[in-house]
């Protein structure tokens, strides 16, 4: 909504006048039975006390706490406090705005009728707005809303190039616009009439409002129709009928309900399958509630093919409880999974329970337990894994106790989780603060740790008592406007009661010179290493890593190259070295390139270029391709060439190389993940892709 005029130094010194409805005898509402005050600036007003009705003119503006009123002329009854306003009206509730003709409205119960409507609704999903224009709107602003004999739009200008026009649109704010009687208009020309349609304001959703019409290799010639519907603002959906020529006739219901602190999806679908001679049925249930203090969420999904050769079912479920009070959280996470055929049932359960408890400002402790039950032909496992964190945190450190394990429920009668596990039993560490190294700004940090750990793989098993020590510096040993040399090494030392001995050290050194404003330079050295041994595997350190790298950097405001080459001490090899370079050479260009060069082939193994260029603000085009320098070939992967009509519809051609695809595409501007599209394959066969199932080419 444009902004307020300001009025004029006369209507200033004329009409500025603060109305407590306990002015003369103190009028009260007559239901609210409270006095509510009203702000009110005009060029001239008048206002009588036995009647209660105060008329006012030229510039008006009425303000009652978060509902602001503009007009040329207003009429208001402070005993009913009925407004009625003419004339350029403009009413503001919060941040909502709405522009219009006439006005009635209640400043009581918030509700109104506006005439010669024009407003804008965004949403996170919607680049810019979505304008809307009615006769009429009545409701309440900044909850539901009906416009009638509405016009809607995501194009800007008086003539947008795609627009709707409906009997009905109902607005729910940062929610949807649901329409009536939807007529979609092209280029000023009539397209399709439907009884219903939806447009999302909060959801990356896609609504349809033709039939799609393709070929693929699965269900051969299709026929897919997608049919929104609304029946209230917490209940509405779409519904599915799919024509298939191979795969058969598919018929389908995704429902979207809320019912005070509960809410969900609930999506159905049935499939005559020609393939399997019978009838595939699917079920997708996605419900949230709240009970007070505790959030529930529920999620199953069965699917049943009642194929008279192989009848099959499988369905999985899964449930999060979750609480929490001052000193305390619990969650609990379970899920179920069944699959059944010819009338073999394998079946696996899982519950995973985590509590925090913060018994002072000192003192927590953490409980994790995971259950599982797996069941098959073979018979049934139960398995427990229980952890139990204690921690304190003391002056200048933190000390932790930390026991898990593995429980058999079932005596290990069958054992179907083969994992590998780790039990501490237990483990104590203690870790001090970060403290500055001296004078220096290095960071150290000590820690060390005694526990007894048993490791379970599926042969055999190892039990020891570790010790570990461990220190780490981190920090500048540079640091200047020019040079700047980081260095971070970690140095631990273990000790086993089998009289193993283990020590290792890790760190990276990273040394980066500005040369000048546009150009620095960065080497840097990444070590890890190991002597001795350890009988335990969890805690191995997997090979050696020494590797030196140089990097040259040249940034401008509209130019980035970067070149980097790695040598691997280890091998004695050069790793493959890459340029990239980014320039923007102008608005709304981009242009990217990289080079690969591999010592070990001595040649270049692989080049890139990328081209983004908008024309004009009608015509763009980007390309994406590659040289593969193994094959010694030039792949143009992308070719996409786009037209803008009226900065508001987009249509687009996009040639894939790799695949020898040929792809048209058409979208909103505000609505660039939602798009139409449409391919030709190499064999010239029929491509689609659903907006709703995948991004497209």
């Amino acid at each position: 909504m444009r902004g307020l005029r300001r009025p004029r130094p006369r209507a200033l010194l004329a009409g500025v006048l603060v109305i407590a409805l306990g002015i003369g005898g103190a009028p009260r509402l007559a239901d609210a039975q409270e006095e509510i005050p009203i702000t009110l600036r005009a060029k001239t007003f008048r206002y009588d006390r036995n009647t209660k009705i105060l008329t006012a003119s030229g510039d008006v503006v009425v303000v009652y706490q978060d509902v602001t009123i503009l007009a040329d002329r207003l009429d208001a009854d402070l005993g009913t406090n009925d407004v009625r306003a003419e004339g350029h009206v403009r009413i503001e509730v919060g941040r909502y705005r709405v522009r219009g003709e006439t006005l009635d409205y209640n400043l009581t119960t918030r509700r109104g009728r506006l005439t010669q409507t024009a407003a804008d609704y965004a949403g996170p999903f919607i680049l810019g707005t979505v304008s809307l224009r009615a006769e009429s709107v009545e409701g309440t602003l900044g909850k539901v809303t009906t416009a009638r004999q509405a016009f809607c739009t995501t194009c800007e200008g008086p003539n947008p190039v795609a627009f709707l026009t409906a009997k009905e649109f109902t607005v729910y704010p940062n929610d949807k616009i649901v329409g009536r009687s939807v007529t979609v208009w092209i280029g000023g020309k009539r397209t399709v009439t439907w009884p219903y349609f939806v447009i999302y304001l909060r959801e990356q959703r896609a609504t349809r409002l033709l039939p799609i019409v393709g070929f693929s290799e699965l269900e051969g010639y299709f026929l897919k129709t997608f049919y929104a519907y609304a029946l209230s603002e917490n209940h509405y959906g779409t519904l599915r009928l799919d024509l298939m020529e191979r795969l058969g006739t598919g018929y389908g219901v995704e429902h979207s309900y809320r019912f005070g602190a509960a809410a969900g999806v609930v999506f159905l679908y049935l499939l005559q399958n020609k393939q399997i001679g019978g009838t595939d049925q699917r079920l997708v249930i996605n419900h949230q509630q709240r009970l007070g203090d505790v959030t529930a969420r529920l999620y199953a999904d069965a699917v049943t093919r009642s194929s008279p050769l192989a009848p099959s079912s499988d369905a999985f479920g899964a449930l999060d409880t979750s609480w929490r009070t001052s000193r305390s959280s619990t969650a609990i996470y379970q899920t179920y999974a069944n699959f059944n055929f010819l009338g073999f049932t394998t079946a696996a359960s899982t519950a995973r329970v985590i509590h925090t408890q913060q018994f002072s400002d000192r003192l927590s402790a953490e409980l994790v337990g995971d259950v599982s039950r797996t069941t098959s032909f073979l018979g049934t496992d139960d398995e427990m894994f229980p952890r139990f964190t204690f921690r304190y945190r003391g002056a200048g450190y933190v000390a932790s106790l930390i026991a898990e394990g593995r429980l058999d429920l079932d005596g290990s009668a069958f054992t179907a989780d083969t994992r590998f596990v780790t039990e501490r039993l237990p483990e104590v560490t203690v870790a001090s603060d970060p403290i500055l190294l001296g004078g220096t700004r290095l960071v150290y940090q000590l820690q060390g740790g005694v526990g007894r750990f048993r490791e379970i793989p599926l042969v055999g098993s190892v039990e020891a008592v570790r010790t570990d020590v461990s220190a780490t510096v981190s920090g500048p040993l540079i640091e200047s406007d020019r040079d700047a040399l980081i260095v971070r090494a970690t140095m631990r030392g273990s000790h086993y009661s089998t009289g193993d001995v283990r020590g290792f050290v890790s760190g990276r050194v990273d040394f980066t010179r500005m040369f000048n404003t546009a150009l620095t330079g960065q080497v840097g050295y990444t070590l890890q290493n190991q002597a001795g041994r350890t009988p335990f595997t969890f805690d191995l350190l997997v090979g050696q890593l020494g590797q030196a790298d140089a990097t040259l950097t040249y940034r401008r405001p509209n130019v980035l190259v970067t070149a980097q080459t790695v040598f691997d001490n280890i091998t004695g090899a050069w790793l493959p070295a890459v340029v990239r370079a980014q320039w923007a050479p102008r608005e709304k260009w981009a242009i990217a390139a990289a080079l690969q060069y591999d010592a070990a082939l001595g040649a270049f193994s692989r080049g890139e270029l990328f081209l983004d260029i908008t024309l004009d603000p009608r015509w763009q085009i980007a390309y994406y391709g590659f040289y593969d320098g193994i094959a010694g070939r030039i792949f143009h992967d992308r070719l996409t060439v786009a037209r803008t009509w009226a900065d508001c519809l987009v249509t687009a051609v996009t040639y894939r190389g790799l695949t020898q695809e040929l792809w048209f595409e058409t979208w909103l501007t505000a609505l660039p993940w939602a798009r139409g599209q449409v391919g030709i394959g190499s064999q010239g066969q029929v491509l689609f892709t659903q907006p709703w199932l995948g991004t497209g080419p």
